[in-house]
């Protein structure tokens, strides 16, 4: 066998000879696809191939079973069934499971199969409005953008990630009329100004807006001096955005979210009319009733993508292409990935569509991530006991405070590491909450089920992993240490099948871009790590030593590929729970 392919997963080495055999057997190697068994009662794995096998070449199954099993005879790796219809059932044998543990013993990423063609992405996350604290409705963008730009960078790709700031438009000139009315001197550049204050002003800014025409008039007369450059309006706007990057920075980092790039709206204002009198004069835009617009396939049945509108104002379908044209020149993607609310998803196929009709894509592919909304527990969208959108510092405290109840009552953990371990549960209750589920499906924040200890759940998780080092140093205080697994024990099979899995989960996670496959996986892996755990005493007595030493090594390997699961999704494992 191959080098390489023997120090990678067993799904891949026995899809690499499945394959093999289906070619020596005169058939499509594409047929001797291997995956994980529906029946895992059964088999371990089963290739379904034979069926348009014999449907090719008018055989029955069976023959076309009893062709490839030839070639498949000579192998202490598996042993493999025919079952009807036309499946091929493949079974792990035990002496293969315990070498597959036995080199993932000292390096989890052992059996990881290594991505050969690695791409550079860039990914948009966050959006963010400045002026305005973040709430529970930011939690989806940033949480699987952080994610996926982790697992990304993990299997080997190049990433870059952009908050893509919303710090330009009308609001600013309504913020900026607003302040004049409240406090003049901030334009003088006198006072400071605290998050607080734009909080208060904000929501009444926008509100003056609607219902007052002389203070709209004013706006908008704020909003194009902003954007000719008046002094005293950048310097306020500045300090605008210095206030509100602090108060993003805060929450985002007690998440664990991080950006390489702090880039807004503002960035692209200065491109906009040279791109679309480009594309006028391309003749790829074009005027519509007073608007530019750029008119789309009529087989995609989308309305036309607004440039710019009969009033002379840039809309954000301006800015999209203005944005894609910057990131491609400057960091020369090959796929954007923008992880933004499902209810975007005509814009994006809009602005994508334009991006390419425009020539603007290039050979970089854009795609739209879309995920759901973020529901309480009566099914709406998640609020405050008020009524009112909870902001994401208060969720975060709020956590942190049940948290550290749970801690106190336990008594488990010192005093003095409440805070740290708090934090770390809280979080991890809040991106496994959130990454357990299909990010295109709706699901319900129940910040009482999110902070169990038992179910599917960040803490629970975070706890299988502290329960196993628990043990391993106490049995190290006894002496013993992790040795070569020898045997499976009761549940050994199927944990090393699981881990196996993980190469596989990894993959699923990248093509979907969906965490939740990798986050399910680590569910899996720590119930079948409990089980092991509670069904193979080690430091009982009459526990021969090297059983216990083998039990303890599985449990190891186990434990390593449960801390980097979590590590991938963002989540910390205390040192205590």
């Amino acid at each position: 066998m191959d080098d390489d392919l023997s120090m990678t997963s067993l799904l891949r080495r026995i899809d690499a000879i499945c394959r093999d055999a289906f070619g020596a057997a005169g058939y499509d190697p594409a047929s001797g696809e291997v995956r994980l068994s529906d029946r895992p009662d059964l088999a371990d794995f089963q290739c379904s191939g034979l069926l348009r096998v014999a449907k090719q070449h008018k055989l029955n199954p069976q023959i076309a079973a009893d062709a490839v099993m030839g070639h498949l005879a000579d192998n202490d790796l598996f042993t493999v069934e025919f079952a009807r219809p036309g499946f091929l059932n493949f079974t792990v044998s035990d002496a293969s499971l315990i070498a597959q543990a036995a080199r993932a013993l000292d390096d989890p990423e052992a059996f990881l199969q290594r991505n050969e063609n690695p791409q550079r992405f860039l990914l948009d996350y966050g959006g963010p409005n400045l002026a305005k604290e973040m709430h529970v409705g930011h939690l989806r963008s940033c949480i699987v953008g952080q994610a996926l730009k982790t697992v990304l960078s993990f299997a080997g790709h190049h990433t870059i990630s952009d908050v893509h700031l919303g710090d330009w438009g009308l609001q600013m000139g309504q913020l900026i009329s607003q302040i004049a009315d409240e406090r003049p001197q901030l334009l003088q550049g006198e006072g400071t100004l605290a998050m607080a204050d734009l909080q208060e002003w904000y929501p009444r800014a926008s509100a003056r807006s609607k219902d007052e025409t002389a203070f709209r008039e004013r706006a908008r007369s704020a909003t194009t001096m902003l954007q000719a450059g008046k002094p005293e309006y950048v310097a306020l706007w500045q300090k605008v955005v210095e206030t509100s990057n602090a108060s993003l920075q805060r929450d985002y980092g007690r998440l664990g979210v991080s950006f390489d790039q702090w880039y807004g709206e503002s960035r692209y204002q200065a491109a906009l009319d040279g791109l679309v009198a480009r594309l006028v004069e391309e003749g790829k835009a074009e005027p519509s009733d007073g608007a530019i617009v750029v008119h789309l396939p009529e087989a995609e049945k989308l309305p036309p993508l607004i440039l710019r509108n009969s009033n002379g104002g840039y809309g954000y379908g301006a800015t999209d292409l203005a944005t894609i044209e910057d990131r491609i020149e400057q960091d020369h993607p090959d796929i954007i990935l923008y992880v933004v609310d499902a209810r975007q998803k005509m814009h994006f196929r809009q602005v994508f569509g334009a991006a390419d009709q425009c020539g603007i894509l290039g050979d970089t592919r854009a795609e739209h991530i879309p995920f759901g909304t973020v529901n309480g527990t009566d099914g709406k969208p998640f609020k405050t006991r008020a009524g009112g959108v909870m902001r994401l510092h208060d969720l975060l405290e709020t956590m942190n405070r049940a948290a550290r109840d749970r801690l106190e009552a336990a008594g488990s953990v010192p005093t003095e590491d409440h805070a740290a371990v708090a934090e770390d549960i809280a979080v991890a209750a809040i991106k496994f909450g959130e990454l357990s589920h299909d990010r295109e499906s709706n699901y319900v924040f129940d910040i009482d089920q999110f902070l169990q200890f038992e179910g599917k759940t960040g803490p629970y998780i975070q706890y299988s992993c502290v329960r196993v080092r628990t043990l391993l140093e106490n049995a190290a205080k006894d002496g013993l240490q992790p040795g070569a697994p020898t045997t499976m024990g009761t549940g050994g099979r199927e944990l090393v099948l699981c881990l196996d899995e993980f190469s596989a989960q990894l993959n699923r996670t990248i093509e979907a871009r969906k965490p939740s496959f990798l986050a399910n996986h680590v569910y899996k892996l720590a119930n079948r790590t409990n089980s092991f755990y509670q069904a193979n005493r080690v430091l009982s007595e009459g526990v021969a030593p090297a059983a216990a030493a083998s039990h303890l090594a599985l449990l190891r390997v186990a434990m390593q590929q449960i801390e980097l699961c979590l590590r991938l999704l963002g989540i910390n494992v205390p040192k205590a729970m």
